[in-house]
């Protein structure tokens, strides 16, 4: 039976690790990554550490875990308090092995108060918290130890604040004696993290020398706690930091690291080679030039300290040694701590098993829930009575920290924004997990609780721009406008993004040009700038602006990804493959790094490697449709292998989801008209009628804004099937594989198209003549529409109907009927023809 050891510190970084392992002053972690392997792990949005350590927990997004910010309201509704386990929604991982009569042993983690029954010990994150006044004593609170009857003995085990020396400070801050403290407090934060992390240690280590155990899990907070405090001094030395103060504290982070690599070295003392063990942080802390001078005044500023990548090391009796993971999450925590006890994950959680790390090629094995098994899972049967002097040590800490705001004596004031903050963060983690519509939905909400937040509104109009919903982005922004009476850099920037989404990247630059002078170089407006130059196919511009961007932040996976997609415009092959690696080295889990590295590869005449990229890309996007067919064509034409071709199309037919009926074409050729007919011939419509009827479509436009953004989101298409919905010709080859579709393609003249675009343009624009004929678009259109017809005669699961507009309009009932048979579904021919107004059709060819 295999043992587990779980460790997590906080915030722990490779940036800061990496350069200490190789000085030499990591000595245990550099011991447990050469007999392992080690990669990166990617954090989740909001970067928020109840939320995020509960999500390694239970390997679930924090919509389905039920921890959503710091603190809560109490049971009662009458005050708040620090987050509790009871919570919880669903188990974590302690509980699931506890259900399998593992014996399991948590410390500290964080949220875990009050500490579940399970088969083995739990101390709660209360535990280390000391009294500072020393004239009370140091109670410890009902609830942090179980079970209840070691309580006695586990609380002589902590170690306080006061007890911490010189001697132990000074390896943090050698200049110690130069610390006024009557006005710094620092050498007293010092204490009280060592303090915490060495009673976490005390209580850890007595269990495992003296319990028989399974899975041990600890969590140590102080990497991050002194990141926030002391990051800012540590070399180099930042401008606005004052040389006093960085000479006196420029060594306490490494001393943090070196000090937590003293305490892994004694677990590895206790365990045996047969044990596995996990060494983990939930995100990272940005150590170099992206560190801020200022945090953004709002709550939860200092995550914005944090980075999106923490640490992941493996070691153990099946594992790989001395070698790289890619594509770790903190999601696949629990999927891969069940898989090494030879456990099902559950199909429910949101993370996978990191199989890569393995020798054997064990299978996963799934079970649709956890949730549904039965059994004595260790868990709470109702939520614990709060103490309230350890409510307010622990949220005076959390405000010590910057992580919330002092609730004050404001009661209602405070619960209220509690619920608000929360909700804040649900939204996020909504967002974050592509469940775009709940995540609005709850903005939304936000905003009309409170019009003047601005990151409620900045939210809210980023997701709308994800989604599509460019007019609902357009007026948030401009709202946002009406309620900050100054010159905003941030606003500026989101308004260029949205400029950049609605595809008018020249007024873009504009906009980045003059954050850039008021703000300077920032990595993420590098890359906004470096966009508006690839929209205009200006990739070489797009290549000098990311190679800055990529000196400010090196972890940046988009940057990488933008300069791999640019190169590979310029055919420069082998540079477009190099950086394409780096940016799936970063974010493994993003289809389109792979399908680019793989158009890179079949660029160099590297069809086998090309094929791989294209598979990996499969794996993630089942139904990517560019990727399969290049794959087959890589099999049919450069592998020699006709058989896997035939395999990779048959798949689709087995996987389909559902089937919406599609209308088709180019604008301005009848689909507007289409889509009335349908809909008066009672098939039901996927629009949200914010396009308004006007003079050009007066009956409406029947559309819905998700459809334009289907290039970059298809989260929207399970809502459309089984109706109808407009597609412009233009995106159909961008429709993912795993959905039928019944297209009514609508033809037209070319000339008449483009003259009643040219009329439509006018209309909305006085500066646009209305007559000028702009020719060169025939051709273009004539290729959208082969394009078109092409998609559709290729893939099975597409059935296409030619219906043209001027004999729907010359003969609407004979038309509607052979629309009415295509379907195959329920309407009435009858009143999709009496919806056709010829007097509509305002623009002819010959004239």
């Amino acid at each position: 039976m295999p043992k587990v050891l779980l460790i997590g510190w906080d915030a722990a970084d490779w940036k800061v690790i990496n350069p200490l392992i190789d000085a030499g002053h990591m000595p245990s972690l550099q011991k447990l990554v050469e007999q392992g392997v080690k990669g990166r792990m990617a954090t989740l949005d909001p970067p928020l550490s109840p939320m995020l350590w509960t999500s390694i927990a239970t390997g679930k997004r924090p919509y389905k875990h039920g921890i959503h910010g710091f603190t809560e309201p109490t049971p009662d509704g009458k005050d708040i308090r620090p987050i509790y386990s009871t919570g919880r929604s669903c188990k974590a991982v302690w509980n699931i092995l506890n259900q399998e009569n593992k014996k399991c042993h948590v410390v500290g983690w964080w949220p875990s108060h009050p500490a579940e029954p399970i088969n083995g010990i739990m101390i709660s994150n209360f535990y280390q918290r000391a009294e500072m006044d020393q004239t009370k004593p140091w109670v410890l609170t009902p609830g942090v130890v179980h079970p209840a009857s070691k309580a006695d003995f586990y609380a002589k085990l902590r170690v306080h604040p006061y007890e911490m020396t010189a001697a132990h400070l000074q390896p943090f801050v050698p200049l110690l004696n130069k610390v006024d403290q009557s006005v710094d407090t620092s050498l007293m934060s010092i204490a009280k993290f060592l303090a915490d992390s060495s009673s976490i240690h005390s209580a850890a280590t007595h269990i495992i020398e003296h319990e028989e155990w399974d899975f041990m899990a600890v969590y140590f907070d102080a990497i991050d706690h002194f990141s926030h405090l002391f990051m800012r001094y540590n070399p180099p030395q930042m401008p606005h930091v004052p040389l006093r103060q960085y000479e006196l504290y420029k060594d306490v982070i490494a001393g943090a690291y070196k000090f937590h690599d003293m305490l892994l070295g004694r677990y590895l003392e206790l365990i045996d080679d047969d044990t596995y063990v996990m060494l983990i942080s939930d995100h990272g802390f940005h150590p170099g030039d992206k560190r801020l001078a200022v945090l953004p005044d709002e709550p939860t500023g200092p995550a914005f300290e944090h980075s999106p990548y923490g640490i992941f090391v493996l070691k153990g009796p099946e594992v790989k040694q001395d070698e790289l993971v890619f594509g770790a999450s903190l999601l696949d925590v629990t999927p891969t701590l069940l898989h090494l006890f030879d456990l099902p994950m559950g199909t429910d959680m949101d993370g996978k098993v990191l199989t890569q790390a393995f020798n054997s090629a064990r299978p996963v094995r799934v079970v649709p829930s956890w949730e549904t098994v039965e059994g004595n899972a260790g868990r709470h049967t109702a939520g614990a009575e709060p103490n309230e002097a350890q409510l307010r040590t622990e949220l005076q800490q959390l405000v010590a920290l910057g992580y919330i705001q002092d609730p004050g004596p404001d009661k209602e004031k405070a619960i209220r924004n509690t619920i608000n903050e929360n909700n804040f963060n649900l939204a996020r983690a909504y967002i974050n997990g592509q469940q775009w519509d709940q995540g609005i939905a709850l903005l939304e909400e936000l905003m009309q609780h409170d019009p003047k937040a601005l990151r409620f509104a900045t939210c809210l109009a980023s997701a709308y721009q994800v989604v599509g919903k460019f007019l609902k982005a357009r007026e948030t922004v401009n709202h946002i406008r009406t309620v900050v009476d100054r010159e905003s850099p941030q606003l500026d920037l989101l308004e260029g993004t949205l400029l950049l989404a609605e595809n008018r990247p020249v007024k873009a630059l504009e906009l980045f040009r003059k954050v850039e002078t008021e703000s300077g170089d920032q990595p993420q407006l590098k890359l906004r700038v470096a966009n508006a130059y690839f929209q205009l196919h200006k990739f070489n511009e797009a290549i000098e602006v990311l190679e800055v961007a990529l000196k400010l932040d090196p972890e940046e996976a988009g940057a990488w990804y933008l300069l791999g997609s640019c190169q590979l415009n310029l055919t420069q092959f082998e540079s477009a493959v190099d950086s394409l690696l780096h940016s799936i080295g970063l974010q493994y889990y993003h289809p389109a790094s792979h399908y680019f590295l793989g158009e890179a590869l079949l660029g160099l005449g590297k069809y086998a490697e090309a094929a791989k990229a294209f598979e990996v890309c499969l794996t993630i996007a089942p139904f990517m449709n560019v990727a399969r067919k290049r794959l087959v064509s890589i099999y049919q034409d450069n592998l020699g292998m006709p058989e896997k071709a035939q395999a990779l199309m048959q798949q689709i037919d087995t996987a389909i989801k559902g089937e919406m009926i599609l209308v088709s074409g180019l604008p301005r050729s009848g689909t507007s008209m289409m889509m009335q007919m349908l809909q008066a011939g009672g098939i039901p419509l996927f629009t949200d009628k914010e396009r308004q009827p006007d003079e050009n479509n007066p009956n409406g436009f029947f559309e819905h804004e998700a459809v334009k953004n289907l290039i970059k989101s298809k989260a929207w298409l399970p809502n459309a099937v089984g109706k109808g919905v407009k597609v412009i010709a233009q995106l159909l080859p961008h429709l993912p594989l795993n959905y039928k579709y019944k297209v009514i393609f609508m033809e037209r003249d070319l000339v008449e198209v483009i003259g009643s675009q040219q009329k439509m343009l006018a209309r909305l624009n006085a500066a646009v003549p209305s007559d000028v004929f702009p020719l060169q678009l025939i051709d273009t259109f004539k290729t959208s529409v082969e394009t078109a017809k092409a998609w559709a005669e290729e893939n099975s699961n597409v059935d296409i109907l030619y219906v043209n507009y001027d004999t729907v309009v010359a003969d609407p009932l004979g038309q509607s009927a052979r629309i009415a048979q295509f379907l195959s579904v329920e309407c009435s021919p009858q009143a999709m023809a009496e919806h056709v107004n010829p007097n509509l059709r305002r623009e002819k060819s010959n004239t």
